[in-house]
């Protein structure tokens, strides 16, 4: 039993209480302020990966030309596309959403009947209709703040596309300007999460953009084929929605299967055939072709990863959930797997070299010569030998 005497008693000063004290409260604010400022965080994040889809291929064709022309090219390519792709669905999405005020209080009629004929108990008219005026009523109430947050979107589309011009113009001065940041003796660890993040990002951006333009006009071919209104709106969507793993292409099917019952409910269900055949396709070739090759995540994790963020910080968060765990991962391996498998490889080491120095301090003993001349009466001689010859 050791003596009371020589317990070493543990005290805290009122230094330590004030430093854990400045911890906690440096922790809430970190926190508290990452809160406020997690939408402006997450835009930044979708601007580093629209500055790679830019930056990549002005990089290629610098090869041939000055990088600002190839940069200029690229760049009013990128916006020209945009533009014209919202040309283009502005007016279809006004089409569309005529059509289904028009023709959706008849198809749920025709709902109705369909429930009665196989029910043999009819839903009252007059509740549907009262239903039908109380979402429209709701509808009518949100039609300010919809507005609104569709002009804050445009502005935040904006200013993402200006922060990814300016990044992807001049990548090198801000990957220094952020390296300077980090102490002198660990610069070169965080120089290589730089680098190993931003590699990972890049394949999976080019990959994800890659997958994104097959499934619009995939999308866009075989909604064109059932003769949906607004193909190209809900093809653009769709192709939106594919940065989304696992979520995007549910997502994607239900504006397409509304439009489709404004059709004929069998279309709808054609529709969501097809929209179930193309994820499938798109999970058995593109995810492991483009996703697993680039960020190597287990799906369960990466599904669990983005209900978090998901939870805690909306729909916006679902774009820029797969890149954060991807340079999480990069990360956490440099800083902590890495360090904790070197120590654990020097500790077997250190311990491997007592045992070495023991067998060098206790050679085993020679064997006895005398004991193997008295074994068989004679000398025991090499294969080939004689007496002669010895």
């Amino acid at each position: 039993m050791a003596d009371p005497s020589q317990v070493r008693r543990i005290t805290w000063r009122s230094a330590d209480v004030a430093r854990v004290l400045g911890l906690a409260f440096l922790f809430v604010f970190v926190w508290r302020f990452f809160w406020m400022v997690h939408s402006a965080v997450f835009l930044a994040v979708l601007a580093i990966l629209i500055a790679i889809i830019i930056h990549v291929p002005a990089r290629f064709l610098s090869r041939w030309i000055p990088f600002r022309l190839a940069f200029v090219l690229v760049l009013g390519l990128f916006l020209g596309g945009l533009g014209l792709l919202l040309v283009r669905m502005i007016p279809q999405l006004v089409e569309q959403a005529s059509l289904l005020a028009v023709q959706l209080p008849e198809q749920l009629e025709s709902v109705r009947t369909w429930l009665r004929e196989k029910t043999g108990r009819a839903a009252s008219s007059d509740a549907l209709s009262q239903n039908i005026n109380q979402q429209v009523g709701a509808l009518a109430r949100r039609f300010v703040p919809l507005a609104f947050n569709a002009v804050t979107t445009l502005l935040g589309s904006f200013a993402i596309v200006v922060l990814a011009a300016f990044l992807a113009a001049e990548p090198q001065t801000y990957r220094d300007l952020v390296l300077r940041a980090a102490p002198p003796e660990r610069r070169d660890t965080w120089t290589r999460i730089y680098d190993e993040a931003g590699r990972n990002l890049r394949m999976w951006v080019l990959g994800k953009a890659a997958s994104m333009v097959a499934i619009g006009v995939v999308s866009y071919i075989g909604l064109t084929l059932f003769g949906i209104p607004g193909a190209l709106a809900l093809a653009c969507f769709a192709a939106l929605m594919e940065f989304i793993p696992n979520f995007g292409p549910t997502i994607a099917a239900l504006p397409a299967m509304v439009a489709a019952f404004a059709i004929s409910p069998i279309t709808s269900l054609y529709v969501a055939i097809f929209y179930f055949v193309l994820q499938q396709v798109q999970n058995s070739i593109t995810v492991p072709l483009v996703e697993r090759r680039a960020v190597n995540i287990p799906p369960a994790a990466l599904l669990v990863w983005q209900l978090m963020l998901a939870v805690g910080f909306g729909i916006l968060a679902l774009f820029v959930a797969t890149p954060l765990l991807t340079v999480l991962v990069v990360a956490v391996r440099i800083l902590y797997t890495e360090r904790v498998e070197d120590l654990q490889r020097w500790d077997r080491r250190e311990n491997e070299v007592p045992a070495t120095a023991a067998a060098l301090a206790n050679p085993p003993e020679p064997p006895d010569d005398d004991a193997d001349a008295d074994d068989g009466g004679g000398s025991q001689l090499p294969p080939g030998s004689n007496t002669l010859g010895a």
